[in-house]
């Protein structure tokens, strides 16, 4: 079997918090019926639950506020919706300034990763609940667009991020060995059992497990996964 390594983007990657703090400041920024009071630490505590941007209104409204453990339940409604599209358009305009992938700065991880990610593209995809653009800009600016990414677009349409790698064949067995990489543990939870290396970066937005991996320990896995799967193939050939 091959080898397929899906990552995370955000906590993982990216640092991409303040990113998307300074997102949700400008979409807000002295509007009626948005708090004006979100300080950043308030932000990343409310950031461990999100999975799309219109959950940030539960957070920004003042009338809809919703408790942080509430959130993945409630259903999004149109004033949600608004919020999302306000959100995206603030993102576009920071976006407009080429230099603005330097408020969202690499993990030293990722330096270590890109060489690998560049060689062996086809053994790599990203899995994000970001939106599909604003992460192919990111990995351009630092010259690393060359795998296939899948963001919130993909999970809007298929359900969850669990549903897009189904779409992908990555849960078929016996058709790969796959490593899915996240820094939040409810995003890793669906894939127990459905992948065969669920693994929870440690240095990203949650909090750490016993299980959690450095840096180096990932590292480890990932190039031994790929000698091994290149000493099989060649062995075939």
């Amino acid at each position: 079997m091959d080898v397929k390594f899906v990552l995370d983007f955000d906590g993982v990657l990216f640092n991409s918090a303040y990113e998307a703090y300074s997102v949700a400041e400008k979409c807000t920024k002295g509007r009626e019926g948005f708090r004006q009071d979100i300080e950043y630490e308030e932000f990343l505590e409310f950031r461990k639950v999100v999975t799309d941007a219109w959950q940030y209104n539960r957070l920004y409204s003042v009338t809809r506020y919703t408790q942080p453990a509430a959130v993945p339940m409630i259903k999004p409604i149109d004033e949600d919706w608004d919020f999302a599209k306000a959100f995206f358009a603030a993102r576009e305009e920071i976006m407009a300034d080429p230099e603005w992938p330097k408020v969202m700065p690499v993990y030293d991880f990722f330096l270590r990763l890109k060489p690998l990610l560049v060689e062996n593209r086809d053994k790599f995809a990203i899995l994000s609940t970001r939106n599909v653009k604003s992460i192919r800009e990111a990995l351009a600016f630092h010259d690393a667009d060359v795998v296939p990414v899948f963001g919130q677009e993909d999970i809007r349409m298929h359900g969850s991020k669990l549903a897009v790698a189904q779409s992908q064949g990555w849960c078929e067995k016996g058709r790969y060995i796959v490593v899915y990489l996240d820094d939040m543990n409810s995003h890793l939870e669906p894939f127990e059992g459905q992948v065969h290396l669920p693994l929870h970066a440690d240095w990203g937005y949650d909090d750490n497990t016993p299980g959690s991996l450095t840096a180096n320990q990932v590292m480890t896995i990932f190039t031994s996964l790929l000698a091994l799967t290149k000493e099989k193939h060649d062995e075939k050939a």
